[in-house]
């Protein structure tokens, strides 16, 4: 019995021994695996002095803290520098500010359009106190007040142009995937009380600083928020480790993490879970639904090249001319850039009968807005040169759409100069 004793207690002296004389110093350009709160693995190379490692390439937020509104925002944008990764829509924005931790917090949310508001400089109509009336009470018709509109593209000051403060990081540059060389939107939580029946998320495009409606399905840059303070957390655990080290960890949203050693070695950092998996791309559905084929012309020989020519269906019942809202039929290739069109050089081109994220065939009246403009500005400007087609006395009639077999629908228009109304 007291051999027993005796081994136990060296057992425990020798434990004791080894916890206190944790290796200190690594060979340099030494290479072990590294951890990121993403979930991914990767690797990082012990430091020329050997007294820690590289930090480890992964995406790690932090926030800024804007001391006119309270807010804390996360800094940069999800996923900011992965310009292929394509945003998410709006529901699954709402679902990674609530399931993300990192600087230690597990309370981000998605902001109102008020709050995404809050960020924009540069544009005064659409800053906070901006006579843009697009708000959280607001209706579909706010959007199209002119106040709402576009500055220049990237003439904003925050890096690279962006229409937000100087101390972000991140961009607003990203390519839209739906969209015909337009950036991604950021969204924001707020929803439109007479939007269609697939309703619409507020948004800003902060590469010129206009705010606006768009569709549910929208894809979206995210920058999700919380009330400040948002203290730094460096140290959450203490005990020696290699500064720069990394170890997996289960963070605040009981997912798997990871941490990082303190710069002094002798603690270890938040753990910061970041992983998200989007829901999956709907079904393409545009193939089985009615089908309109145009064949546009123009009433004389352009005196300029058009840089997009643009035709979508929007709901009869809530028809207005021109319409100022996002479409409800036709997709991204229905945004033509650079068209080949002239006089004696008609364009055909097919606008499917579907929603404009091809998830479903439309069913009912529409009519129809074609425009041709000089300009890429988006939302578009309608200026002198630029021709439109689609006035009730165009198109007295609407089109019925979804009534019955697939039905293709041949239709000749020819594009009228815009006039400033």
């Amino acid at each position: 019995m007291k051999r027993l004793m005796l081994c136990g207690a060296l057992l425990f002296l020798g434990a004791m021994a080894l916890a206190g004389c944790k290796k200190t110093t690594c060979e340099p350009g030494l290479k072990q695996p590294c951890y990121c709160p993403e979930g991914t693995v990767k690797e990082q190379t012990c430091r020329d002095d050997g007294k820690g490692w590289d930090a480890c390439e992964c995406t790690y937020y932090s926030a800024w803290c804007d001391n006119a509104s309270g807010l804390c925002w996360q800094d940069p944008q999800r996923e900011a520098y992965d310009k292929d990764e394509g945003g998410v829509e709006p529901s699954d924005a709402v679902r990674y500010c609530r399931q993300v931790v990192f600087g230690g917090h597990a309370d981000w949310r998605l902001p109102s359009i008020e709050e995404l508001r809050t960020l924009v400089r540069g544009n005064p109509p659409t800053e906070t106190d901006g006579d843009c009336p697009l708000r959280n009470d607001s209706v579909s018709t706010d959007m199209n007040d002119p106040t709402c509109g576009p500055a220049a593209e990237y003439g904003g000051p925050g890096t690279g142009g962006c229409y937000w403060p100087p101390e972000l990081t991140g961009n607003c540059d990203k390519p839209d995937p739906a969209s015909q060389g337009h950036p991604l939107e950021y969204v924001s939580s707020t929803t439109c009380p007479d939007a269609p029946t697939e309703g619409w998320y507020g948004t800003i495009m902060f590469e010129n600083g206009a705010v606006c409606w768009n569709h549910i399905n929208t894809f979206s840059d995210v920058r999700c928020v919380r009330e400040a303070p948002t203290p730094a957390e460096t140290c959450v655990q203490n005990g020696q480790c290699m500064p720069g080290e990394t170890r997996r960890c289960i963070a605040k949203n009981f997912r798997r993490g990871a941490q990082v050693c303190a710069a002094e070695g002798n603690c270890w950092g938040p753990c910061d879970s970041t992983a998200f998996r989007k829901k999956p791309a709907a079904k393409d559905v545009c193939g089985t639904c009615d089908q309109l084929i145009l064949t546009i012309h123009v009433p004389a020989p352009l005196t300029a090249k058009p840089a997009q020519l643009l035709a979508f269906l929007y709901d009869a019942e809530t028809w207005t001319f021109p319409p100022a809202r996002p479409p409800d039929g036709g997709t991204s290739d229905d945004q033509v850039k650079n068209p080949d069109i002239d006089f004696n050089k008609p364009l055909t081109l097919t606008v499917p009968g579907c929603t404009y994220y091809r998830k479903k065939c439309l069913k009912g009246e529409y009519k129809l807005y074609v425009s041709l403009l000089q300009s890429e500005t988006m939302p578009p400007i309608m200026q002198e040169g630029d021709y439109w087609w689609g006035s009730d006395q165009e198109q007295p009639l609407p089109l019925t759409l979804g009534d019955g077999p697939v039905e293709i629908i041949n239709k000749d228009i020819t594009l009228v100069p815009w006039t400033e109304k």
